[in-house]
Parts: structure tokens; sequence; C-alpha cells
């Protein structure tokens, strides 16, 4: 697995710069470049799609004093960074757009909340990964290329290539995607009643 450093070395390459960095902490503008935008790309990169490696599922805390015209408050979880849907604790089977949990993210004195009509809701949700040796190898490749498109500028002055590296991290966020959907296999389709039937 790629480290921070070595994530932002390909990086720097990719936008022809030709001297890799040590750490975020030596004396170049490279590494100072990379301190600065490597933190909240990653989670920019990880906001981008639900990463398998970065995904969790909980059942939320109930804070009770649901917000007018929601029936549940619930607290956001610790570490998430981006919700992408409230299921029912127990259900595995993917939501169609027509049985999707409808939610708002709201804030607290104690912070973010979750409201929802859902009793004892579970979340799913991307959560803030910052150890690098957990990330998926697509997922450094689509990051690197995020931090190319930020680093093209003030290192090169070259426009074209920010937009070279913008188009190739379109590209591999796209393939990453579609190698994601092979990693998993959802439950069989229920027969229909007819076929359950003629059985």
């Amino acid at each position: 697995m790629s480290s921070d450093v070595e994530i932002c070395n390909i990086a720097l390459s990719r936008v022809a710069y030709t001297q890799p960095i040590v750490s975020f902490t030596e004396k170049s503008k490279a590494a100072e470049l990379c301190r600065v935008f490597y933190g909240p790309l990653r989670e920019l990169v990880l906001q981008a799609f639900p990463w398998p490696f970065a995904e969790s599922i909980v059942a939320l805390a109930s804070l009770g004093s649901p917000a007018p015209g929601w029936a549940f408050r619930y607290r956001y979880p610790a570490d998430c960074l981006k919700v992408r849907n409230i299921v029912v604790p127990g259900q595995r089977m993917t939501m169609t757009s027509d049985q999707r949990i409808p939610y708002k993210i709201g804030y607290d004195s104690g912070g973010r909340v979750i409201h929802t009509d859902q009793i004892d809701a579970a979340c799913r949700f991307t959560f803030k990964v910052e150890d690098s040796t957990f990330f998926d190898p697509a997922f450094a490749d689509v990051l690197a290329w995020r931090l190319a498109m930020d680093l093209a500028l003030p290192l090169s002055s070259k426009s074209d290539l920010q937009q070279f590296a913008t188009q190739q991290y379109n590209l591999a966020l796209s393939i990453a995607k579609g190698a994601a959907f092979q990693e998993s296999q959802d439950d069989p389709d229920p027969e229909a009643e007819f076929i359950r039937v003629r059985s």
C-alpha cells in the first residue's frame, strides 16, 4: 500500500515535477503544497464515491426531541464524512429509489444530527480514513490524480497539465467505481408471486 508521501510523489510526477519529497515537513515548495492539499483532498475524494474500504453501517443514537416535521432525531456518527443512506437495522437488500428513507442533516448544540421518520434507524456512511495502509489501490490512484490537479498550476504554471490531470482524475474515478461494484453481490431478487404459485 502507498504511504501519504508516496501518493504525493506520484501526484508530483504527474505534473512533471522531478524532485520527490521525503516528508511533509521538509523545506520545499512541493512539500508545503502537499501538506496543505493532502488532508482536505483526501476527504474530498472519500466523499466523491461510496468506497467499499471506507464504508460503515452503525445504529444511530437517538436524541429524542425530534424537530418539527420529523419523527426522530439522531446523533450524526463520529468520523462520518458523508451519510449515504438511512437503513433499517438487519435489512441487507439494496433499496430502490422509492423505498429510500428520507432524512435531513441538521445541527444542535452538540453538533450535527440526522432527522428522519425511521424508528431505530441505522446509517450507511463513508468514514474518515486517515491511515493510508487501508486505502484501496484504486483510491490511491484517484487521490494522486486529484492532488495533481491542484499541484499543476503552482508548480508548473501550465494550465494544460491541470486540464490533463482533471481528465485523468475523472477517468480514474470512473474506473474505480466500476471495479468497486464487482466486489459485492446483492441478494437475489425475490421471485414474483405468479412464479411461486406455479411451482
